[in-house]
């Protein structure tokens, strides 16, 4: 089965029109669409820790939430970059191009794990849809880890309950595509842990603030996801993506100067 690069827009065939894509919903051919995992694990309470957080910080949760998302996202940009052979600067407020002391020190702990750990490469940010699982996902970081073949799931803030469930979803989704190479391992990558530094047992695989959460029991994890696709499917019989189509090109016609109509005269 062929897989296909996943983006939240397309141009026309007459290249007039952009059309934006609903980033919940992935398609292989633009004609059959199904949601991502996080948008099925949407059905599943974050738990009663989370639902008091946002009790307590009322109309504040909302930009609190944005402000995490923005970091998350910046942060795993960043990684992506890395992994790419490309450079990440700090910068500054003068060059635009800068990182914030929480998203730098997150940067920091990721190039703790990878130099210290030494995973190999697979796949970065892969995008895999399935017609047979009905769903599709962008995968953070495939490796292989001490012998094992490793999904890796990088998270900058809290982990919740549905990440071991998430990491068993990634995992059904990529050995549907590599059955000659399955994955052995996930795990999540927790950069904000409150761990102070190796395991001294040389068991965990684990550093200064972060740790390598191994998930336990995939089988489980993937009956548990399959319970919450069937739960999203009955409470969306009938989805279909949003999708809006904008002009390719914008351009403003810079209004003319009136002429000067005055008979002036000039003195002396």
């Amino acid at each position: 089965m062929a897989e296909q690069t996943f983006m939240n827009f397309e141009i026309t065939n007459t290249g007039e029109q952009v059309k934006f894509i609903d980033s919940r919903y992935y398609t292989r051919d633009n004609e059959h669409w199904y949601p991502g995992i996080t948008t099925i694990l949407s059905v599943l309470s974050k738990g009663k820790q989370y639902e008091n957080w946002l009790k307590a910080n009322g109309f504040n949760a909302d930009l609190i939430s944005q402000k995490a998302m923005q970091e998350g996202s910046r942060i795993h940009e960043a990684i992506q970059m890395l992994l790419e052979g490309q450079e990440v600067r700090f910068g500054s407020m003068e060059t635009g191009a800068y990182y914030s002391r929480e998203e730098w020190v997150k940067i920091s702990r990721f190039m703790d794990f990878y130099t210290t750990f030494k995973p190999t490469t697979i796949a970065i940010e892969k995008v895999l849809v399935s017609d047979i699982l009905k769903f599709g996902s962008q995968l953070d970081y495939v490796c292989m880890l001490d012998g094992k073949r490793w999904i890796i799931d990088h998270k900058s803030g809290s982990v919740y309950d549905t990440a071991s469930i998430q990491l068993a979803s990634y995992v059904k989704l990529w050995n549907e595509f590599f059955p000659k190479e399955p994955i052995e391992c996930a795990g999540i990558l927790h950069l904000d842990s409150m761990h102070r530094g190796r395991d001294k047992a040389g068991k965990a695989i684990q550093g200064e603030g972060w740790k390598l959460i191994p998930v336990e029991d995939l089988e489980k994890n993937w009956e548990d996801f399959l319970h919450l696709q069937a739960i999203w499917e009955r409470q969306n019989p009938n989805y279909k993506p949003f999708l809006v189509e904008y002009p390719v090109t914008y351009k403003l016609i810079a209004d003319q100067p009136k002429p000067d109509t005055d008979e002036g005269h000039a003195t002396e």
